[in-house]
């Protein structure tokens, strides 16, 4: 009898699209602005996505979702820059804690970026050369395109529902 190897896949498919936003605006401006202009309902999600980075510190990341149950595609719009402040303590006294503010992305690779729309879809019901079109012409927004995800370095912080 003989032997069977099994090989497993180092990549997992990522059968979803990303839009990279530029448009240095509020969270929930941005889910507005989206709502009216894509015809959709974008709602903050009751968790935020928290990731972890260096040093042990969680970085959330506000996160909006809608689940088109008509034409099967789910939006998820979320943050790329979230700004944390850690304190380490020098000392006893009064005066004698640090405290330093950075800037954290979701996507390291995209610091340019503010906001990222994560479509996810069953068929081919969404129209993205439509979608970037729309989104292209929002005043508030200063740009929008397509993202290559099989070119990131974190596309695993992309695995969220």
């Amino acid at each position: 009898m003989g032997t069977y190897k099994l090989l497993l896949e180092e990549s997992i498919g990522y059968d979803f699209t990303l839009i990279a936003l530029h448009g240095s605006l509020e969270p929930f401006y941005i889910a507005y602005i989206l709502n009216k202009h894509l015809d959709i309902q974008l709602a903050r999600t009751s968790n935020d996505l928290i990731i972890a980075q260096e040093a042990g510190l969680q970085a959330a990341y506000t996160c909006f979702e809608y689940k088109d149950v008509f034409r099967y595609i789910d939006y998820y719009v979320f943050e790329n820059k979230v700004k944390t402040t850690h304190t380490k303590q020098l000392g006893k006294g009064l005066f004698e804690s640090e405290e330093t503010v950075q800037t954290q992305y979701f996507i390291p690779e995209m610091p340019q970026a503010d906001y990222f729309i994560k479509v996810i879809e069953d068929g081919y019901a969404f129209a993205k050369a439509k979608t970037l079109k729309t989104l292209n012409q929002i005043p508030q927004i200063v740009t929008a395109y397509d993202v290559d995800v099989s070119r990131l370095k974190t596309k695993q912080n992309l695995i969220f529902e």
